[in-house]
């Protein structure tokens, strides 16, 4: 029910904006909505088409439509070319939604494919844009857990400074926010499983 409603949100918002904004501006928009539904259904290579259409009408808003596409190309198993329209999204913005979201979304990428140093620093972004996020949380941990067991230690059996300062920063993160991910915890156990 949630997510009907959240799409109807999104969809009744579009629909304001194209009807209030000017005629030339109500087709980049229209194909952008557009591209969200095709990618919301699977049809991938019809949303590609439409964001692109949307990116050659736009004068502004180019960052959306290439996180948008990005996305897209992420679904597609396509890595390389989503982290690089995610660059290209990255140049195009100030926004710190979008800043946060394509930091989360290579974050996990970079994790998927074994990466977790990059995976890390990813997260890590993500967090500093968006310090409240707690799958950015989570993920952090995950990605510092795999580099801990991955990474080898110096000649000498000590670790390096810099995993030092890893682990003292994810302590930090699970102390502070220890009562958060309990209390989301305890919400989801006590959910019953039809």
């Amino acid at each position: 029910m949630a997510k009907t409603l959240k799409f109807l949100q999104i969809s009744l918002t579009m629909a304001l904006l194209v009807i209030t904004s000017s005629c030339r501006d109500a087709m980049p928009s229209a194909h952008v909505l557009s591209g969200n539904m095709s990618f919301t259904r699977g049809l991938y290579q019809k949303a590609i088409l439409q964001y692109l259409e949307a990116e050659d009408d736009m004068s502004f808003g180019k960052d959306v439509v290439y996180y948008n596409l990005a996305n897209v190309y992420y679904s597609l198993g396509e890595g390389d070319a989503a982290l690089q329209t995610w660059s290209m999204a990255e140049e195009n913005t100030d926004n710190v939604d979008i800043l946060f979201r394509i930091a989360f979304n290579r974050g996990v990428l970079y994790y998927n494919w074994g990466r977790y140093d990059e995976a890390y620093r990813s997260f890590r972004r993500a967090l500093k844009l968006n310090p409240a996020d707690i799958d950015s949380k989570i993920n952090l941990e995950g990605s510092l857990s795999r580099i801990r067991t991955n990474v080898p230690q110096n000649s000498t059996g000590v670790v390096d400074e810099e995993d030092r300062s890893s682990q003292y920063l994810l302590d930090y993160v699970q102390r502070k926010e220890a009562d958060s991910w309990s209390g989301k915890a305890a919400a989801y156990e006590e959910e019953e499983d039809w």
